[in-house]
């Protein structure tokens, strides 16, 4: 029998009544609400939180039903059911009166349901008296679900005056959560955003961050181990398809979806959507990033002053990792906590974690994304561009390669300060390696020192070093100097050489020399 997957469904109830593949969580997620009373977690857009939030409420409205099978399905497990108010700013905009509509019919739902006449307070007044009367009539304490509650605050991100607003209304909402306290059995706040610097959350100093807790770090996401369990025959489907092997299968899934992690210890989280869509589809799709890059991030990433070599792959001290924000101005912070880089490493004795790219979906869409923003051209341009220099590398045609990247390089509009000139060229060349389709390294590091570029083909191995306003002679010379060759000597494939340099005046690749 065919597997049916669960796109764009994020109901728990749904999913197991229609049977849809369905990784179990309810172990994990029993061990959560156990565990503590009030709890925040973060995770990127279209990760499983709203998914998990429903099997939640459905746990604590008492559905056992829906667990049959499951590992919640004991009789050990305390099966009472409890009101549950769970918030959801998923379809909440970009503008107050979206975010009012949000509120308000949350909240006029759940007096009618619960016979509360309150409409003349403010929405925290009336949602404290939601909790307090649902309490009363059911004789147990309430649970308290917020799902995306950060939703409305980073479309404002832009937008000062407006994000303020935002806030305020926000602020008192949630400080419900404290007041109400003796009549809430368990509260959680999803979003993409650590909490820890937003000042609508001052009142509430009881919330506890899960967000890098190893022990909820595969929450969210599919594990490894679980797509062997419940997704094996899509994965088999997929394999037949492309004619290989199943184990090749989950080589070309790893590299294309797995690579997350929320925690100093965590095994590979895969993308569950992007997952599920190429499962589906039996197609390598980039389906999470072609979804919606959010328009905040793009602000940030245009008027960022960054080398995205060092953006791309930085190192971040566990204090700032505890207390990053998407909200915070550095770039770094927003490409994390939105899930455009991820924990590739922790060095516990220095308190550093590194930090990456998780894998080629994300790479290759994200460079994509960016090229257009740096280059000013479009991406059909681009695209066009990229497929000729490739077929020159494949070839070993380097002069026609190098003069194909300076006619490029000197048609992109510089109508910037002065001072951002070099930083958009060396993105604009980072870019355009990353770009090739091929196997490309930048700052590739030897025992004596850092090669510039190094580019793999099938045959030929380019070592290239690039001087801005020095000489192509130099840029030679460094390469034997320093034997930058060396570790590829063995290799079989041939070794090309190639010393650049780039003018500061013209902004484009002077001279080139191949040894």
């Amino acid at each position: 029998m065919a597997e049916k997957y669960p796109i764009g469904i994020e109901t728990f109830s749904e999913i197991i009544e229609g049977g849809f593949v369905y990784a179990d969580k309810s172990e994990i997620i029993y061990k959560l609400l156990t565990a503590g009373k009030y709890f925040f977690l973060s995770r990127p857009r279209r990760f499983g939180k709203s998914l998990m939030l429903s099997t939640i409420e459905a746990y604590f409205e008492g559905r056992r039903d829906l667990f049959k099978g499951l590992w919640l399905d004991r009789d050990d497990v305390d099966w009472t059911a409890r009101p549950v108010l769970r918030f959801n700013f998923v379809m909440a905009g970009s503008d107050l009166q979206d975010l009012q509509s949000v509120i308000k019919t949350h909240l006029s739902t759940w007096e009618e349901q619960y016979g509360v006449d309150a409409e003349d307070l403010s929405y925290g007044q009336r949602f404290f008296r939601i909790i307090e009367k649902a309490h009363q009539i059911s004789g147990q304490k309430v649970a308290v679900l917020v799902d995306e509650y950060d939703k409305v605050l980073v479309n404002t991100m832009h937008d000062a005056d407006l994000h303020e607003q935002m806030k305020s209304i926000l602020k008192p909402l949630f400080s419900v959560l404290k007041a109400a306290d003796r009549h809430i059995h368990f509260g959680i706040l999803t979003g993409v955003s650590r909490f820890s610097k937003l000042s609508i959350f001052s009142d509430l100093n009881n919330l506890k961050d899960i967000s890098l807790d190893s022990r909820y770090s595969t929450i969210c996401g599919i594990t490894e181990d679980e797509i062997r369990r419940y997704l094996h025959v899509g994965v088999a489907k997929f394999a037949d398809v492309l004619e290989i092997g199943f184990d090749d299968m989950m080589r070309v899934l790893k590299e294309n979806y797995d690579g997350y992690h929320f925690a100093a210890k965590s095994p590979d989280i895969y993308n569950p959507f992007s997952l599920i869509n190429a499962l589906d589809s039996r197609e390598i799709t980039h389906s999470w990033f072609e979804s919606g890059t959010p328009s905040f991030l793009v602000e940030q990433i245009k008027n960022a002053d960054e080398d995205l070599r060092e953006v791309l792959a930085p190192l971040s001290t566990g204090d700032s990792m505890a207390n990053s924000s998407a909200f915070d101005t550095g770039l770094t912070n927003l490409l994390y906590q939105t899930g455009y880089l991820t924990i590739k490493g922790f060095d516990r004795e220095y308190d550093v974690y590194t930090l990456g790219i998780p894998n080629r979906e994300v790479e290759k869409g994200l460079y994509q994304y960016l090229l257009p923003l740096y280059s000013g051209r479009d991406r059909s341009t681009n695209d066009t561009m990229l497929i000729k220099l490739r077929t020159c590398v494949l070839n070993r045609e380097v002069d026609k390669f190098m003069e194909m990247l300076r006619s490029f390089l000197a048609g992109v509009p510089y109508d910037l300060s002065e001072d951002k000139h070099e930083i958009y060229f060396e993105n604009n060349l980072f870019l355009i390696f990353k770009l090739l389709g091929l196997k490309v390294h930048t700052e590739y590091r030897t025992a004596q020192g850092r090669i510039d570029v190094v580019i793999e083909t099938p045959k030929y191995i380019y070592v290239m070093e690039l001087k801005l306003n020095g000489s192509a002679e130099d840029a030679l010379r460094q390469i034997s100097e320093k034997n930058y060759t060396l570790p590829f000597d063995i290799d079989g494939r041939e070794v090309i050489r190639v010393g650049v340099n780039i003018s500061k005046t013209t902004r484009t690749v002077e001279r080139w020399i191949v040894g």
